[in-house]
């Protein structure tokens, strides 16, 4: 740099973006904090967004006043980045004062020492820079709120801040640097800040709400603000200082706000009213009973359960409520939150096409919420992109919140997985961002039940914050027990009812709750009522029975699935049938592309597509007459629309096994074979109908017990049992509450280990501890809302093991990269790049980026560490 001659904009005005190819190219700091504060007061302008941030506070609407403060506050969220730890992290050796930078230095941690004063010089002239003191006029409470607002927005990038134990005091980044001195630009900031929000200084304003479940959800929205307000496609870079950019950068931040989809005003002036129920849904048809009750209860429910039995249009119900409550401006938009990633996919289509109906010209998008899937993709699917808080593709076409799986849930319509929203409770990186966005639209979850209590409470948490927001949420499950009912319904409460009393309380039914009772409201039938014949055969280890039977069904003409508890367990009778077929039985069996195969969730994902298509193919609404044999797991169970005329399924808890009958005569207009006009199902039990072997044993166990690892409380299992034994006509719905209470109930679980002597009793005691350790463990995980940024620093922080959390929460699976990507077994054209392996396969829980696959006849092996993995038509294996 010659003498004369200005040297870079970085060295001259304080910067906050610089660009990833070209360092030199920056966006000031002043500039920055402009964006993000006004896409803060943008959001503020979006009723429902402004409504639900009030609601946490205990206030019915924010003022002009009240906007402005809190705009400041967004404002402020990176100011920690006047520093020149950070300022000079982009410098070049030619652009030193003729001696060494002061040191890396963050913008968030760094800062803290300042916030605490243990670092006094620099926090004298920092506050009295920014003019702290008229901050503080806007607190009641002595200066706690303020205190705890300005730590929340420091934590905008998805974790809060730790007041104490952290950073050391670093006074030397704080001094002048060559001709950058953090003084004047704080100084300069304080200015500004009073010229672009000048309501947040008048006097007489509001007082900053002080209850703490506002400041977070202040911190998600500042979240979300920051997200957009970084986005160079919106705001593009500019490095020279500007005294009335505010302007330009507000007309930038509304036009965001609409690109993004959350300005709904010209959506909601053409919106034609809600259609009646054949024309919403594209049918012929008028509500059934259920769908009349969800649509008589009153729209200004805050939470809704709408318990019926599997088919019987629940999905609707939800749907068209949702369309009601957005008419009544009650919601912005939706999320339908399903248990697995394949439900997701196939949910999807089905509301892509309600939202067509709903919205007859310019629908909005519908997202699929769903880490590494886009709709519309092939079957191979499309990996979304990470977000780059540097760079944002311009030319990328998806909706914006389609491009990252943390911006899932700010999409105006999203079908996804449960865990997605969940992770708004969790305290997980930017989970307080995805409650924010969620808070504008209606929960639904699907097929909720009580079977996991680490995942109970984070519902639970999920819950409490979303409806304490002002939210609106809708559960839907086809075998709820009262215990769950009531907690979902009372936060927590537990259910006082007895067995009896439980077992009488009507199905189907709505229920909600105005605080104190529950109102559990009847639905009458829905035209899906079916009498099941049950039979229990001692037969889980034989699989050449359980073939044998299949097989002798599928000959007579039957649809029959065979859904096992375990991979390894489905494996070995799909083998068994393949074993026994003759030459003649080839088409009998399940096949993708003439490969034969079966079901489960060990497959990659444009395989797994396959299998889905080709199993409703062969077994959806409107199929081909003659036998088939489809063997399976848990896969099987959920949200496949599949009709079979024979079951024969492992043992297992109630609620599972009356989802997996819903698989029976599902559809009433397909034609069924001689012998099966009535709906059977063979319940695979050990030897001997004995499950107390169970209790120590875990080589065979097939999933059942404390060392089966999938349905551990052997009580339920015995209870199911005996279900089965005593009533062999199981009449669907009328006897869907009895089989569940009798089942799960705790008069029940207590009544049956007291019979079955002390071992059970000891066994009862670990699954009640265990039970009593996940609860504590998930509470442990959930984010304190009742706790205050500043005056209870240390509870809101966030527990260091993040991955852990997003294992416990979802399944234990890692992806691992396939280099050279192989082809599919089942269709060379379709490649696989990727394989998720149960972290419990792998040395020590760890896996490498990718690993080298060796071509097979029929698939592909690969080794990680000394474990040898196989892929083929069968799905991953471990290779023997």
């Amino acid at each position: 740099m010659t003498q004369g001659t200005p040297g870079p904009a970085y060295t001259r005005h304080h910067w906050a973006k610089s660009d990833r190819e070209n360092p030199g190219r920056i966006h000031l700091l002043e500039h920055h904090l402009a964006d993000v504060g006004a896409c803060f007061e943008a959001l503020m302008r979006q009723p429902t967004i402004r409504q639900r941030l009030a609601t946490t506070g205990g206030l019915s609407d924010l003022d002009e006043s009240l906007v402005a403060r809190l705009s400041v506050f967004a404002a402020l969220h990176d100011i920690g980045k006047v520093n020149m730890g950070f300022q000079t992290r982009i410098w070049r050796d030619e652009d030193l004062p003729g001696k060494p930078k002061p040191g890396w230095a963050g913008h968030t941690d760094d800062v803290v020492p300042v916030l605490t004063d243990e670092d006094y010089t620099t926090a004298e002239w920092f506050f009295a820079a920014l003019g702290w003191d008229d901050f503080l006029t806007w607190d009641d409470c002595g200066g706690e709120t303020v205190c705890a607002m300005l730590v929340a927005t420091l934590s905008h990038h998805g974790r809060p801040l730790q007041l104490d134990g952290g950073r050391s005091k670093n006074p030397a980044i704080w001094r002048k640097f060559g001709d950058l001195k953090p003084e004047d630009c704080v100084r300069r900031i304080g200015r500004l800040l009073r010229l672009w929000f000048p309501s947040a200084f008048a006097q007489g304003g509001s007082p900053l709400p002080s209850a703490p479940a506002f400041q977070h959800m202040f911190l998600g929205l500042c979240n979300w603000a920051d997200w957009i307000g970084s986005n160079k496609a919106w705001f593009p870079y500019v490095d020279t200082p500007c005294d009335d950019y505010i302007e330009t950068t507000r007309e930038r931040a509304k036009k965001a706000i609409d690109a993004i989809g959350l300005k709904l005003s010209a959506q909601r002036r053409h919106f034609e009213g809600v259609p009646e129920f054949g024309n919403l849904f594209g049918i012929d048809g008028s509500p059934n009973a259920i769908q009349e009750t969800a649509h008589d209860i009153p729209l200004d429910r805050r939470l809704v359960i709408i318990e019926s039995e599997t088919g019987s249009g629940k999905t609707e119900a939800a749907l068209r409520r949702f369309a009601r409550m957005y008419e009544a401006g009650l919601v912005d938009g939706l999320y339908f939150a399903l248990p697995t990633r394949s439900a997701a996919v196939q949910i999807h289509q089905r509301v892509e096409s309600f939202t067509r109906n709903l919205f007859p010209h310019n629908a909005p998008s519908v997202v699929l919420a769903v880490p590494g899937y886009e709709p519309g993709a092939d079957a191979a699917s499309v990996a979304m992109q990470d977000y780059k808080p540097w760079y944002e593709d311009p030319h990328d076409d998806r909706p914006w919140a389609s491009r990252n799986p943390k911006r899932y849930l700010a999409a105006q319509i999203a079908v996804g997985t449960v865990d997605q929203a969940m992770m708004g409770a969790l305290q997980v990186k930017n989970a307080h961002m995805r409650a924010a966005c969620l808070a504008r639209n209606l929960l639904v979850v699907d097929e909720v039940h009580a079977s996991d209590t680490y995942m109970s409470v984070v519902l639970e948490a999920l819950l409490d914050a979303h409806v304490g927001a002002g939210g609106y949420a809708l559960l839907m499950s086809a075998t709820l027990g009262s215990t769950a009912r009531t907690r979902w319904l009372h936060h927590g409460r537990k259910d006082g009812s007895s067995l009896s009393e439980a077992i009488c309380a009507p199905y189907p039914a709505v229920s909600t709750s105005d605080g104190t009772d529950d109102n559990l409201i009847p639905a009458g039938e829905n035209d899906q009522g079916k009498t099941v014949s049950v039979e229990a055969s001692p037969t889980m280890r034989d699989f050449a029975d359980t073939a044998k039977r299949a097989l002798d069904a599928a000959h007579a003409g039957a649809k029959v699935l065979v859904v096992r508890n375990t991979v390894r367990h489905a494996v070995r009778t799909q083998q068994a049938l393949e074993e026994l077929a003759g030459d003649g039985d080839a088409g009998l069996l399940f096949d993708v592309e003439g490969k034969t195969t079966l079901h489960h969730g060990r497959f990659a994902a444009c395989d797994r597509a396959m299998l889905d298509k080709r199993i409703e193919e062969l077994l959806g609404k409107g199929r081909q007459p003659g036998g088939h044999v489809v063997v399976g797991t848990q896969t099987l169970e959920q949200s496949l629309d599949i009709d079979a005329d024979l079951l024969i399924t492992d043992l297992c808890p109630v609620d599972v096994l009356l989802q997996r009958i819903g698989r029976l005569h599902r559809h009433k207009d397909n034609d069924r074979p001689d012998g099966y006009a009535t709906p059977a199902c063979i319940v695979l039990t050990p030897p001997d109908n004995d499950l107390a072997p169970l209790l120590t044993d875990g080589e065979h166990a097939n999933g059942l017990g404390p060392k089966g690892y999938v349905y551990e409380d052997l009580r339920i299992l015995e209870a199911t049992r005996r279900l089965i034994d005593e009533h062999r006509k199981w009449r669907i719905p009328d006897m869907n509450r009895m089989l569940v209470e009798r089942a799960t109930h705790p008069d029940a679980l207590e009544a049956i280990a007291e019979e079955m002597g002390e071992d059970w009793q000891v066994h009862a005691l670990n699954t009640e501890g265990g039970e009593i350790a996940d609860n504590l463990h998930a509470r442990g995980h959930t984010i304190k809302r009742d706790k205050s940024f500043f005056e209870d620093n240390r509870d809101v922080l966030f527990v260091s093991d993040e991955e852990r959390i997003r294992t416990r929460l979802g399944d234990d699976r890692i992806d691992i990269a396939l280099d050279p990507p192989q082809p599919s077994p089942f269709d060379s054209s379709n490649s696989i790049d990727k394989l998720a392996v149960s972290v419990r396969w792998l040395p020590s829980g760890d896996a490498p980026e990718s690993v080298t696959p060796s071509p097979t006849d029929g698939g592909f092996t690969f080794a990680v560490g000394e474990k040898s993995f196989v892929y083929d038509r069968l799905g991953l294996g471990q290779a023997k």
